[in-house]
């Protein structure tokens, strides 16, 4: 009786312990993007020279030492804000999902996900500001455009190249252009959309229309026959 007792005491102790850890780790994450939170904000406003104490004071924290507790300087505050800001990170987030895998989903599934992401996170008003305060900083920050290279190599060259070849090979899309150039039309096409919509504040198409008008310009031409 004593033996048992003893046990569920322990098994109830752990369970606290595993409580008061799993409290710990909310709060934990909970403050790390609120700081991220208060950093896009104020580089969207304030651009990339803005201080840590300004940073601080948009996250609600009351001493900027916290904010070092998470991030090693302000620099990596800087790189974290811009790798979700990033068009690349977007599509580079969509392609690595276990779901774009799999042999049993299309090519233009995969097109309509990466419009439908940007359509997601630029929404925001604050995500298309940082996406154009990073492109202004791109010269004056190396971490900044390493950054973007690594992103523009895996997504361009690799991933969205991988993407638009499958479609080819499955008769989706057109041939007579490179995979590399047509994948490279669509993310050109989709950011000038989001400079479209920070610039006006609106744009006249929604996700789906811009999906199919893609995917218009991706299908085959049709073959005539030679005089």
């Amino acid at each position: 009786m004593k033996i048992i007792l003893s046990i569920t005491h322990h098994n109830r102790g752990d369970k606290f312990q595993r409580g008061g850890l799993l409290h710990i780790v909310a709060k934990d994450l909970h403050t790390k993007a609120q700081i991220l939170k208060g950093a896009q904000q104020v580089f969207a406003q304030k651009g990339f020279q803005a201080s840590i104490k300004e940073i601080a004071s948009a996250a609600g924290i009351s001493t900027t030492s916290l904010i070092f507790w998470y991030f090693k300087d302000k620099e990596s505050l800087l790189l974290e804000v811009i790798k979700s800001a990033s068009p690349l990170a977007q599509v580079q987030e969509v392609l690595s999902t276990k779901l774009f895998h799999s042999d049993t989903v299309a090519a233009q599934q995969t097109i309509a996900a990466v419009v439908e992401k940007y359509f997601s996170v630029y929404a925001d008003p604050l995500s298309r500001a940082i996406l154009f305060q990073m492109l202004a900083h791109t010269e004056r920050h190396a971490e900044v455009r390493a950054l973007l290279h690594e992103q523009l190599t895996t997504v361009m060259s690799g991933q969205m190249t991988l993407i638009i070849k499958q479609g080819q090979e499955a008769g989706y899309f057109r041939h007579d252009l490179s995979a590399e150039f047509l994948g490279q039309t669509c993310l050109g096409l989709l950011f000038a959309l989001v400079t479209r919509w920070h610039v006006e504040g609106i744009l006249p198409w929604s996700a789906h229309d811009v999906t199919q008008n893609l995917l218009a310009l991706l299908t085959p031409l049709p073959e005539f026959p030679s005089p």
